[in-house]
């Protein structure tokens, strides 16, 4: 919903008509399945790391920090903790 105030006004009109909730109802859900298809999948792993690559030129010291940090974050996440 865009605007909460436009969404309270239509359902008081809807509880003061006759048969008005079953309208409002429909509307509502109609406005979901909208949102729903508008929302973009994610990008699967690989895709957002070939964008993230092809962002940033080859000598980008933005691009060597992060990557640092992404291989120190891997590194971190292969020790597993001794139970």
């Amino acid at each position: 919903m865009a605007s909460p105030a436009i969404h309270a006004l239509i359902f008081a009109a809807a509880v003061l008509i006759p048969g008005g909730l079953i309208v409002y109802f429909a509307w509502h859900a109609l406005q979901k399945r909208r949102a729903a298809k508008i929302i973009p999948q994610k990008p699967s792993f690989e895709d957002a790391r070939q964008a993230f690559l092809d962002m940033y030129p080859p000598e980008s010291l933005r691009k060597k920090s992060r990557l640092r940090r992404l291989a120190d974050y891997k590194a971190r996440r292969r020790k597993k903790p001794p139970k």
